[in-house]
């Protein structure tokens, strides 16, 4: 019998984003027989998704305590020992990163280890030009640094992998692109949900039946800009009052948000869910579905919300128009452009027929190209390539 290909898994957090689902898909989906694929995660917010996490039998989860997403000097040290120190015991063929910081640690750590194939996946872009002119100028030497003893880079998306090589993190033959993962196929049911079902979605959050709602299904973190979208639903309150914006999603900002809503009277008219693990029955309520985020890599959600039909407004960040064809099936706005984002949202408000036709207008195969079959699939045979 031929000997297992021992994978390794390294991931800053298991949040519940993309990153997280991404990486859960492949290592729980890899052909058992071939691989034996491990998983290593930093101890914040474990407790979101690990009872949703179902390693095969031979595979092992390694708990980092010191691992952690900000930067901690003194912990990123120990962490990286931490780290090191179970690549060389357990002597892995692959070491495949996610996320910035332990993109930064796992890679450093298996170089140190002489691991044979060292890989780091793109899920975003840890130098936008919406932060700190210095902080962006460090993260990218990081990243260039760090380029320098990884053997390949696998981007989410067209967009994020040309902005990496323009940036000259690496070279572009070290680049290849897998797109980010997904199980669609239960968007795909919830979009033919009947009005019973969706009526007793709407009755768990008090939102009368007849509301038309604005979705923003993203973490409660600074980047990603719901005060801009307080903000313009305010002004939309103004001329359509039968309309209600839907928050979904958990994070820091809970509390500036909540209380930015209050200051805009705004608290009856926005409904705080916080994470939902049956994400597409939210999606079933949505309407219109909007995204102010000022970077990503390849919004999940978009795709998710195209697969149900949904029209989109979203600022133009990475990934975006890989997902929405401007005027087709939805709207990107430049980001900030507050203006433009409330006249596209106005227009799909008092249009019932506009958001109709954008929603059908599918701009893509979304199975064949974003299903986390598919993924697995691609990411099977890069890995066989390599070895």
């Amino acid at each position: 019998m031929n000997k297992k290909i021992r994978v390794l898994h390294i991931i800053t957090r298991l949040a519940g984003g993309g990153a997280d689902e991404n990486t859960i898909y492949t290592v729980q989906e890899l052909n058992k027989k071939r691989y034996r694929v491990d998983l290593m995660t930093g101890i914040e917010n474990l407790d979101i998704m690990i009872d949703n996490l179902k390693l095969n039998e031979d595979s092992k989860l390694y708990v980092i305590d010191k691992m952690v997403r900000n930067v901690s000097p003194l912990k990123d040290i120990l962490a990286l020992n931490q780290i090191y120190k179970i690549i060389k015991m357990n002597n892995y063929d692959i070491v495949h990163t996610h996320i910035a910081k332990a993109g930064v640690l796992g890679r450093t750590a298996a170089k140190l280890a002489a691991v044979p194939h060292i890989i780091h996946s793109l899920h975003g872009i840890t130098f936008p030009k919406t932060i700190h002119p210095f902080k962006r100028i460090f993260y990218l030497l990081v990243e260039r640094f760090c380029a320098l003893y990884t053997d390949y880079f696998l981007a989410v998306g067209d967009d994020i992998k040309e902005k990496y090589i323009k940036a000259k993190v690496g070279k572009p033959n070290q680049y290849r692109v897998i797109y980010s993962g997904m199980d669609l196929d239960k968007f795909i049911r919830a979009a033919n949900y009947e009005q019973k079902m969706i009526n007793k979605i709407k009755d768990e959050f008090s939102i009368d039946h007849d509301k038309l709602i604005i979705g923003c299904v993203a973490a409660l973190e600074k980047r990603k800009g719901h005060q801009y979208l307080f903000k313009v639903f305010k002004r939309l309150k103004e001329k359509h009052d039968n309309i209600m914006l839907l928050v979904v999603g958990r994070g820091e900002r809970k509390e500036y948000l909540s209380n930015l809503a209050n200051e805009l009277g705004l608290t009856k008219d926005i409904v705080f869910t916080g994470y939902r693990n049956n994400i597409e029955n939210i999606f079933a309520v949505i309407d219109i579905k909007v995204l102010t985020s000022f970077w990503e890599g390849l919004p999940r959600v978009l795709i998710q919300a195209a697969a149900m039909k949904i029209p989109i407004v979203s600022f133009a960040v990475e990934g975006v128009s890989e997902i929405v064809k401007d005027g087709k099936n939805g709207y990107i706005i430049d980001i900030y452009d507050t203006k433009d984002f409330y006249e596209k949202l106005s227009a799909l408000i008092k249009d019932p027929n506009l958001r109709k036709i954008m929603g059908e207008n599918q701009v893509f195969d979304i199975k064949e190209k974003w299903s986390y079959q598919q993924m697995v699939k691609k990411i099977d045979h890069f890995y066989r390539q390599l070895l």
